[in-house]
């Protein structure tokens, strides 16, 4: 029956490449092949896997966006460091509308069979994808997107403004959808949350929260639409979030497991060359930030001011078992290949055991922290910066999950508006939720959190301006590896202010993707008219769109 299942799906997303003749031919007999073969937790199944690993790609994968938020450096190939792949058109709206295909597809079969819950929940994931193409290129096809057996093979741009109106009312839509609807929804191909409707609804309130906050700016009673939504039922447990987990794998499909994993980068290289930003460990140092012992690794050989400490070794072991051996190493500057690379800014972190890699610096590996040994470094190695964690080195693992949205960012959305007045409650009870969710989530224990909360480096100050600030330092913090919102935050807050860190003085932060080459080739009207919606009207990565006029 499986087997039927997957051709069924195949023929579904067949629809959607053939020519309008071939869609004459094939569409009946296919569409009812699909009807009675495919059920509706099934193709729910697909949309949630297809989604969370395209977002968690941009999360850890690409490292575009973990890059320009500065929580990932590269110590190899270096332009991300400086947001260089914005300067080229990007294809992932293509990416996000392959995914739409199946959605709409799926939406359709559920009306046919009236599976109202299921139509609630495929249109959730179509907010969800429509919204980051516009949050990411501006204006974009919506309205005619998806409707070449309609005749329109060439859709027309909608203005952000109207996109989101119409965004934020399809969820209204779904969540009628999913309290009209009688039909279960399956816990073994709910992959996100177990067949409970009712954290369906919550997500689809979260994500109407998190577009409404992105809007506000633009929104007049923007402070009503919040105020209301922050009474609704939204993800607020630790447990509670948008997200899937890895099992490895399951028929030789390798996509079940964490890409950084043996079985998809089978060589250390890959890995290797994926370093946390200096900007990242320093605030987690600054805030003795329990998550930096599970993200990242020790230096595996530290400098050290001391001459008594010179190859000294010692063994750290994480949060999660695994274990790193370090040594440490003197600052000798008669040493010349030390005095060469021990100058005096890359050697601010001597004495330190976690160490970040400049933000912005080229990926001259052999200059990261002083780093000269070279020979025994190999191509891509670096032992005066930190590496990601071993943890990040599995298959699987319960805290490795191919992630949406999580709870924690919630209720730092809803600590924000709280500061600013939009809604009412305390900033300050919200922000220590978001900060006690994102630390249980990483496995931090409940006393390890108490203790976290009661630093006074944590606390909110009693200033508008301060509590912003402190709100989006932890909220930059908790979207680790969540980098798609990560970026559209920073790039609507400007907070955390670190725009000019390392050495990105000479940089300008990007401000949106470029359209794909093709649209200017093949759907130029619409694409002239959507470069036209942005100020200046030119389709480069500087250009602003309606979000952010």
């Amino acid at each position: 029956m499986k087997s039927i299942k997957i051709l069924a799906i195949a023929a579904i997303a067949g629809l959607f490449a053939c020519s309008d003749d071939e869609l004459r031919t094939y569409d009946s007999i296919q569409k009812k092949d699909a009807v009675e073969s495919v059920n509706d937790p099934y193709l729910l199944a697909s949309i949630i896997k297809k989604t969370t690993l395209f977002y968690q790609k941009m999360g850890y994968d690409t490292r575009i966006l973990p890059g320009a938020v500065q929580h990932m450096e590269s110590n190899y190939q270096s332009g991300d460091n400086f947001y260089n792949a914005f300067r080229a058109p990007m294809t992932d709206m293509y990416t996000a509308m392959d995914i739409l295909k199946l959605v709409d597809g799926s939406i359709g079969l559920a009306e046919t069979r009236n599976s109202k819950t299921h139509q609630g929940i495929f249109r959730v994931f179509r907010v969800l994808l429509f919204s980051f193409m516009t949050d990411f290129y501006g204006d974009i096809y919506y309205s005619q997107a998806l409707k070449a057996r309609e005749g329109i093979l060439y859709p027309k741009y909608d203005k952000q403004a109207d996109i989101y109106a119409g965004l934020l009312k399809e969820l209204d839509d779904a969540n009628a959808l999913m309290d009209a609807g009688t039909e279960p929804v399956s816990e073994s191909y709910d992959l996100m949350f177990g067949g409970n409707k009712e954290k369906w609804k919550k997500f689809s309130n979260s994500l109407k929260l998190r577009l409404t906050m992105r809007a506000s700016a633009k929104l007049p009673d923007a402070g009503a639409r919040l105020s209301a939504l922050a009474a609704a039922p939204l993800l607020s447990d630790p447990t509670e979030n948008a997200s899937i987990s890895y099992i490895g794998t399951l028929g030789g499909d390798n996509g079940n497991s964490w890409t950084g994993g043996p079985l998809n980068w089978g060589t250390i290289d890959n890995f290797d060359t994926r370093r946390p930003c200096k900007t990242l460990i320093d605030k987690l140092t600054e805030l003795n930030d329990p998550r930096m012992q599970i993200w990242f690794a020790p230096v595996e050989k530290p400098w050290t001011s001391d001459p008594a400490r010179n190859g000294q070794s010692f063994t750290t072991t994480d949060p999660n078992g695994y274990t790193y051996t370090s040594t440490w190493e003197y600052i000798d500057r008669k040493n010349k290949d030390i005095a060469a690379y021990a100058t005096k800014d890359i050697l601010l972190d001597s004495n330190k055991v976690y160490v970040g890699f400049v933000a912005g610096m080229l990926a001259d590996w052999k200059n990261g922290n002083g780093h000269y040994d070279v020979a025994a470094g190999g191509t891509v190695g670096n032992f005066k910066v930190s590496k990601f964690s071993k943890l990040f080195r599995e298959n699987k693992h319960p805290l490795l999950k191919a992630q949406i949205m999580n709870s924690d960012e919630v209720q730092f959305i809803l600590a924000e508006a709280a500061a600013k007045g939009l809604i009412s409650g305390s900033a300050d009870t919200y922000y220590r939720k978001g900060i006690s969710n994102s630390l249980l989530r990483w496995g931090v224990s409940q006393e390890a959190v108490n203790k976290y909360l009661a630093q006074p480096g944590v606390a909110l100050p009693s200033d508008k301006a301060g509590q912003l600030a402190k709100i989006a330092d932890q909220k930059w913090i908790s979207l680790f590896l969540v980098s798609s919102e990560a970026y559209l935050d920073l790039r609507r807050t400007r907070l955390p202010d670190i725009f000019k860190n390392g050495r990105l003085g000479g940089f300008q932060f990007p401000e949106r993707y470029r359209y794909p080459g093709n649209e200017l080739g093949q759907n130029k009207e619409a694409y002239d008219l959507g470069v036209g919606g942005l100020s200046p009207a030119v389709d480069d990565q500087y250009s602003k769109m309606w979000l952010l006029m």
